[in-house]
């Protein structure tokens, strides 16, 4: 591309972060079939709820991997490079996908639309723009954040829509033709950070860290699983769950984007909020919402009552994982190695498939989502142990303001 590159916090720097959030919502939308479409594609296998809820997370495990390793492509190359590989991978991976058996389903949910596709567009877009600002990262860090509640808040309605007429198989190769051209062609505008370079030739600085940089990593990755087992159960399962309760599959859809529409707002809100009292602190208060809500789901019964839990479930749906985003860079400093993301969103992402298999494999097991639900919670409760562990340890060691 001609002309004066652009430089940090420049007009540029914002719309790219509107372009990287809409790539990410393009990637995204495939791994919400299997929550739309769940009993359909149950039906087509031997009316196991598994198989869907497998694929789901099949999707979202090789999402976190591929992070990994999109991540660090990106670094090396250009952030352009992974957009590239999911253009082409998803227009592909939906008629693939759909092609044949349940092997093909599950390998097409790994690979071309999970470890190829929607990987190469949350991590590396994360990594990329925070070299892009100095004085409203954190609202850039939003804006990233709310891709995946956009992808979730839009494709769930179009996959409705299309599903009566032409089935869920279908519906994912009209997926893949428009979500991986987009892609392919927003690729062309993305460019990489201007510290890049200067990045690459810095050494982390450990000094500051208010643990040993490998406890500190496990610390985070683990809560990241923890949040998001609890995370996935009641948000995977909503359609079902509704059915189940006797309300249509139309309202349970509606109950998910009211999910992510909250989340959106949300978002912007606990990124300000991470600006005056810091990203722990906030991650600390998701967590302890998040309690509340899944306490409401193991005794909801009414259509109501699931709108009122969707609102609480919404405010920390993506919050809480921006949270650790911002938490690595405030305890990292600028120097922080692009795999360090990659490796907390890969257990974020493992912990969004863990629970959406094990919502559908203790309902296969019980013909009940009580105890599903009764699992989440205990999965919360181990987050909120290791944010507070994490929390005490910077109490005991401040460390300054970092940019």
């Amino acid at each position: 591309m001609g002309g004066p590159r652009p430089g940090i916090d420049s007009p540029y720097a914002w719309r790219l972060a509107i372009v990287s959030a809409f790539c990410i919502a393009l990637g995204g939308g495939a791994i919400y079939l299997p929550v739309v479409a769940l009993k359909e594609i149950a039906a087509d296998f031997g009316d196991r709820r598994a198989v869907p809820s497998l694929a789901y997370l099949l999707g979202f495990f090789a999402m976190g991997v591929g992070g990994v390793a999109m991540g660090w492509l990106a670094d090396r190359t250009s952030p352009r490079v992974p957009l590239l590989i999911a253009g082409v991978s998803i227009f592909v991976g939906g008629w693939l996908t759909t092609s044949g058996d349940v092997v093909a389903l599950y390998l097409g949910y790994a690979i071309p639309l999970g470890f190829l596709g929607n990987a190469a567009t949350f991590t590396p877009a994360m990594n990329n723009i925070q070299g892009w600002f100095e004085r409203r990262r954190s609202t850039a860090v939003s804006i990233i954040s709310v891709g995946p509640a956009i992808s979730g808040f839009f494709w769930p309605q179009i996959f409705r829509w299309l599903l009566p007429d032409v089935g869920w198989r279908q519906t994912l190769v009209i997926y893949g033709v428009t979500a991986g051209t987009l892609l392919f062609l927003c690729a062309f505008y993305v460019r990489p950070a201007p510290n890049k370079l200067k990045k690459a030739r810095t050494a982390e600085d450990h000094v500051a860290l208010p643990l040993p940089s490998p406890a500190l990593m496990a610390l985070l990755s683990g809560a990241s699983f923890c949040c998001c087992v609890a995370m996935a159960v009641p948000f995977v399962h909503m359609v079902a769950f509704c059915g189940d309760l006797g309300l249509s599959a139309a309202r349970g859809a509606e109950a998910l984007s009211l999910i992510l529409l909250i989340a959106v707002a949300s978002t912007f809100a606990m990124g300000r909020l991470a600006d005056y009292i810091g990203p722990t602190r906030v991650s600390l208060l998701c967590a302890f919402i998040q309690i509340a809500s899944l306490v409401g789901f193991v005794f909801v019964n009414s259509l109501a009552g699931i709108y009122t839990l969707s609102v609480i479930h919404g405010i920390p749906y993506i919050a809480i994982v921006q949270g650790y985003a911002l938490i690595l860079r405030q305890v990292y400093g600028p120097t922080i190695a692009g795999w360090r993301l990659g490796v907390v969103m890969l257990f974020a992402m493992a912990g969004m498939a863990g629970g959406g298999w094990l919502g559908g494999a203790i309902f296969d097991a019980t013909l009940s989502y009580r105890l599903a639900f009764q699992a989440a919670l205990v999965f919360n409760l181990l987050n909120l142990m290791l944010l507070g562990a994490l929390y005490i340890a910077q109490r005991r060691r401040p460390m300054t303001s970092l940019p």
